[in-house]
């Protein structure tokens, strides 16, 4: 049984829900948020789940072998860190991190502490992505030399009502790094590494800086 503890209220409602379909592997022992109502309403007043919301008090509780980072991309690869300092294992929303820098530091402490980090790719998992891997692996595709995708993903402004959505400080790299890295990292897993890289970007509809 491995014990989590999830750091945000937010998408965390649904990582809560997930768990929840494996309680034969997952016991969630604590939910933090700034927002202890919030936190509460997410878990549905399970009183099995502890609310908090200071994340010290995640790191510092020896029980909790696993932390869900749910939180804003600014905050993931710093609590990351933090999290493999403690000793947990590590769940993380996308983008792990907002550079290639960043990244190296997660690499660094989790070859100190021998702890591992599992970055979100749900879409690996899906139905259409199974299907393809079963044709590749059966070797009736062949070698994939071109590949497409595209994302027709709108988000209407009240999307950008939270603060630190559609900024450089909170998002970084915006959609790029948000939900179209979901599509980069399916191309990836067929095509492998990528060598070079060309792009043209402008942002539309809504007023943001990303």
């Amino acid at each position: 049984m491995i014990t989590v503890a999830i750091l945000g209220a937010g998408i965390g409602q649904q990582h809560l829900t997930g768990y929840r379909a494996l309680p034969s592997r997952f016991r969630v022992a604590t939910l933090c948020d700034l927002d202890p109502s919030r936190a509460a309403a997410a878990t549905g007043h399970d009183a099995n789940i502890r609310i908090v919301s200071d994340i010290a008090d995640v790191m510092s509780d020896p029980d909790i072998d696993l932390v869900d980072v749910c939180l804003p991309p600014h905050l993931h690869a710093p609590v990351v860190i933090q999290a493999l300092e403690a000793g947990k294992n590590v769940i993380c929303e996308k983008p792990i991190g907002r550079s290639l820098a960043e990244v190296d530091q997660i690499q660094a402490m989790i070859d100190k502490t021998g702890r591992q980090v599992f970055p979100v790719f749900q879409y690996r998992f899906g139905l259409a992505f199974a299907q393809l891997k079963a044709l590749l692996d059966a070797g009736l595709a062949g070698k994939a030399l071109v590949a497409s995708a595209e994302t027709h993903w709108n988000r209407e402004s009240d999307y950008y009502t939270v603060p630190w959505r559609g900024t450089w400080k909170g998002e970084s790299g915006g959609v790029l790094l948000g939900h179209a890295i979901h599509s980069h990292d399916l191309l990836c897993k067929v095509l492998g590494p990528v060598k070079q890289v060309f792009a043209l970007s402008d942002t539309r509809v809504n007023d943001i800086e990303v």
